[in-house]
């Protein structure tokens, strides 16, 4: 009797122990993907089945020691199984709910939050009071052993584990975290500071009911970069992306491949710039080839790139051959643009993206005059340009690409303005009228608007202007601000200058105090230029 008893015992503990394994693995699964969502990876952050797993695995537990003790009997073997698998429980139910900014610059405030999926069963009492401090990589790989020197100064490091009755989560928020000061490593050859990673670290010990042993718990966060200046920002992030994007489950911390397949970077620009645009438009073939051919600096290749290894160097190290940025500070300057001035135009398809000059020859070659396409520039961050189409003066065809438009200057006027104000453009690539394609984003004026433009007429006073002085001048002023100049004349006969502005710029308030600017300016120097031709006049009267 007693050996069958024991035997239905061991059974129920081995039942147990690969319930527990599932669980923990399908833990580790979850933390997986939350990596994996910094990088645009689908991620569902919902936790409440997993906690419902634990509490049941911590009940079975529970019943299946007080099965042993009613036995009346020692049996080592099980007594020992079962408390490892309650100490390997315990230790499991610890995630970081939410991560703190994986690129943090010192001095500015940050959150995190910790949550235990075993809350509702810590013994009351003393409150669990969690501690938080950042290690670096070799603190990380050594977890466990005897901790090493402070590598920093976290501010607001601890927090206390609440429990929410209503949603049932117990959770330890740390508010306005900061870091005052970072211990860095040796750095090793070219490694930039932007590259070294470090982990926040929480740790407490908790009493579960009906457990006499506090067991200690700790876990680490995501890998961050600490930055002391915004302008770190950007490779710090090439940092975070690379080791997101191409890390293995259950590696040492924090190791990383130093070269991967193109295919799978591809896949990791594509999944990062869909989810930051927040769109469902994805890159394409042609977009895939230039990217390739752009990170690789191999213009004339046309065969598959998918097997080739592109480096951490030729990602964000090396700058691209004849600019003065690298591959990821480049297309980080397209994503943001996109994100934030052309959402709709590339969502509903109407940019082509990423071409380079050689392929746009070949499809725009043979096309009518006034066809046009949409590309990002290739030759500075963060801008967008139109090529097109157009006559020669002998009746041949040639391909213009416009000066790129930058954030300032779609934040100045709208990319579909700026469409509909060229006339030399006509068909959107291959064949689609721009009027049509292009209309719901151009800007409609109300009645009260009905301006086409705006005329700014000076009167220049008395005196001889200079016309050759003044066009000078406005040729200075429109190389700073063409995008807000339509024309300008120049008028000796009456003595006057007047500019045309577009009148959409009337409406957009970062424009006027430009306006007024340019206004300002041509008198200030009109009359400046007027003083030095009367004294002039006085030293030599023949002038």
């Amino acid at each position: 009797m007693a050996t069958k008893r024991f035997q239905l015992l061991k059974e129920c503990v081995d039942s147990l122990d690969q319930c527990q394994t599932l669980l923990i693995s399908r833990l580790k699964e979850w933390r997986w993907d939350q990596h994996k969502a910094t990088i645009g990876q689908p991620f569902d952050d919902n936790l409440n089945l997993l906690q419902t797993r634990c509490e049941q695995l911590l009940g079975v537990n529970g019943k299946l020691r007080q099965e042993l003790v009613l036995i009346g009997k020692p049996i080592p073997e099980l007594q020992e199984r079962l408390g490892t698998l309650l100490q390997v429980l315990i230790q499991s139910s610890i995630v970081v709910d939410k991560h703190p900014p994986q690129v943090i610059k010192t001095q500015s405030k940050f959150s995190t939050t910790v949550r235990y999926l075993l809350g509702e069963k810590v013994a009351p009492g003393k409150p669990v009071v969690l501690k938080a401090q950042i290690i670096n990589e070799l603190q990380a790989r050594n977890l466990g052993s005897v901790p090493g020197d402070n590598v920093g100064e976290l501010i607001n490091n601890t927090a206390i584990l609440e429990h929410i009755t209503s949603t049932k989560y117990t959770c330890a928020t740390f508010r306005n975290m900061s870091i005052k000061k970072i211990k860095r490593a040796d750095r090793k050859g070219s490694e930039s500071v932007t590259e070294e990673k470090f982990a926040l670290l929480f740790s407490t010990e908790i009493t579960i009911t009906g457990c006499d042993t506090p067991y200690k718990i700790q876990i680490i966060s995501l890998p961050v970069v600490v930055i002391v200046h915004g302008s770190q920002e950007n490779n710090a992030m090439a940092t975070i992306i690379w080791d997101c994007a191409f890390s293995e489950p259950d590696r040492v911390p924090f190791k990383v491949p130093e070269r991967v397949p193109w295919k799978m970077m591809y896949n990791t620009l594509n999944s990062k710039f869909t989810a930051e645009v927040k769109t469902k438009h994805n890159l394409d073939q042609y977009n895939q080839h230039f990217l390739a051919q752009k990170v690789f600096f191999m213009p004339d290749f046309v065969d598959d790139f998918s097997n080739m290894l592109v480096s951490w160097a030729q990602f964000n190290k090396d700058v691209l051959p004849g600019r003065l940025f690298t591959f990821w500070q480049w297309f980080e300057g397209v994503m943001e643009l996109t994100k934030k001035h052309l959402n709709n135009y590339w969502s509903e398809g109407l940019i082509f993206g990423f071409i380079g000059k050689q392929h746009l020859h070949l499809i725009l070659k043979d096309r009518p005059n006034g066809t046009f396409l949409l590309r990002f520039s290739d030759s500075e961050i963060g801008g967008i340009t139109i090529a097109y189409v157009s006559a020669t003066e002998n009746g041949g065809q040639t391909i213009h690409n416009i000066q790129p438009f930058t954030k300032r200057d779609l934040e100045i006027r709208s990319l579909g303005d700026r469409i509909r104000d060229i006339n030399d453009i006509t068909y959107l690539y291959p064949e689609f009228p721009k009027d049509e394609v292009f209309k719901k984003f151009y800007t409609v004026q109300s009645l009260s608007r009905n301006m086409s433009c705006l005329s700014v007429f000076l009167c220049l006073c008395s005196g001889k202007p200079s016309l050759i002085a003044l066009t000078v001048l406005l040729a200075s002023l429109c190389k700073y601000h063409v995008d807000l100049i339509l024309s300008f004349t120049l008028s000796r006969t009456t003595n006057s200058l007047s500019f045309i502005f577009p009148g959409a710029v009337l409406y957009q308030p970062a424009t006027h105090s430009l306006i007024l600017a340019t206004v300002t300016l041509c008198l200030c120097l009109h009359h400046l230029y007027l003083y030095l031709i009367t004294s002039l006049t006085e030293i030599n009267p023949k002038m």
